[in-house]
């Protein structure tokens, strides 16, 4: 893992400064590297809010401000889709969440500030069907029908209907997230008001369990951003100490969830400025460095290094975010062998899949540095100990 850069660290600065009102020296060697490196986190109106009075080169000041009126105009139209999607589906009488975005953007000091990406939805697996049908009567075209959800698009809003949330193992840990989340995750939901209209949110207890598997099964796949950092952060701060015991202790203990959530905290308590509970144990530096610099390396959805789609074999279980104590090559061997299985193919097979691609260039040949950077990932995911009860 790579140390954290002049132009990181002085990002993550200004963010503690815009998340919990930190008093920072803002200074800045180089504004167009740290407003690059915020925007491919997903975090660059935060931080141009806090650092644009200081901005002295007027060429990039006049940027970096139509980059952010173009994020606050996504931000209100995603709000407006949210607002009609909650009268078409109550119209007609179909129970429905949205979670994650606009959700996790009400924890925000200034919640116009959270970048905002699309629209999540989930219903009932028996209304699935029928709420596609009303989007579609809606005006919205179908653009990706497989795996966990269903992709609308109208005009510039991307919506995707879930089928389930977050990647959880096929076994009985896997079953009681499913339950804890899922079953009533409807029922026990919260309709508020935007300004723009009305919408329905998980209410906290189930908003912070798809946080933290939204999170890992990102992750353990291309990797996370300074998004799902910040996101964590102002939630888990909005809660005290006895709250989040109360809510959280017993069921992510019984998931194996509450070291990740322990170690995602502290990280967000040393570089983002969260407040520091006693719930949240501790941990040595060294990690919750290795930690950040691997969020670093990431950027938002992998965006940062190309490489990172093909080292997901060899990190976690296909599917399942489950990431044990073995080596890359084992894993590897192990998701080929589900990958088989799931295909219906043999191991040959998918092997020859493989070549085929790479000769066509639809993808590319993993190398030594992604077989690796990849070793070097599963090894601190593996401190996590994820899906793992205590």
């Amino acid at each position: 893992m790579q140390e954290l850069s002049a132009t990181q660290t002085e990002l993550l600065e200004l963010l503690s400064k815009a998340l919990f009102q930190k008093e920072v020296n803002i200074s800045c060697s180089d504004w167009k590297a740290l407003y690059r490196e915020a925007n491919v986190h997903k975090a660059f109106p935060l931080v141009f809010s806090v650092s644009k009075a200081h901005v002295a080169d007027e060429v990039l000041l006049q940027k970096a401000e139509k980059l952010a009126r173009r994020s606050l105009a996504t931000t209100v139209s995603l709000n407006y889709a949210h607002a009609e999607l909650h009268r078409l589906l109550q119209k007609e009488k179909i129970p429905y969440v949205t979670f994650k975005g606009l959700a996790s953007s009400l924890y925000y000091p200034q919640p116009e500030l959270r970048v905002a990406g699309d629209v999540d939805v989930y219903v009932h697996p028996a209304d699935f069907a029928r709420c596609e049908s009303v989007l579609q009567q809606a005006g919205f075209e179908c653009v990706e029908n497989e795996g966990r959800h269903a992709g609308y698009q109208k005009g510039g809003v991307l919506l995707e209907l879930h089928r389930r949330i977050g990647d959880v193992p096929r076994d009985a840990i896997g079953q009681k997230i499913a339950q804890q989340v899922m079953d009533d995750l409807i029922e026990t939901a919260e309709i508020i008001d935007i300004g723009q209209g009305k919408v329905q949110i998980p209410d906290t207890f189930h908003h912070g369990m798809i946080l933290l598997l939204h999170t890992i099964a990102h992750m353990t796949k291309e990797g996370i951003g300074l998004r799902h950092l910040c996101d964590w952060a102002v939630f888990e701060s909005s809660l005290t100490n006895e709250a989040f015991c109360a809510l959280f202790e017993e069921p992510l203990k019984a998931c194996g969830l509450w070291r990740f959530a322990q170690q995602l905290s502290l990280c967000a308590h040393r570089y983002l400025g969260a407040p520091e509970k006693a719930w949240q144990g501790g941990a040595e530096d060294n990690f919750l460095e290795k930690m950040m610099c691997d969020i670093m390396a990431s950027g938002n959805f992998g965006k940062k290094d190309s490489d990172r789609k093909g080292q997901i074999k060899y990190i976690a279980d296909r599917g399942e975010g489950t990431v044990k104590n073995t080596s890359a090559l084992q894993q590897a061997r192990k998701t080929l062998a589900k990958k088989a299985a799931s295909e219906q193919k043999s191991k040959a097979g998918v092997i020859a899949d493989y070549v085929k691609n790479v000769l066509a260039g639809k993808r590319q040949l993993d190398t030594k540095k992604t077989v690796e950077t990849a070793a070097e990932r599963k090894a601190l995911y593996s401190e996590f100990h994820l899906f793992e009860a205590e």
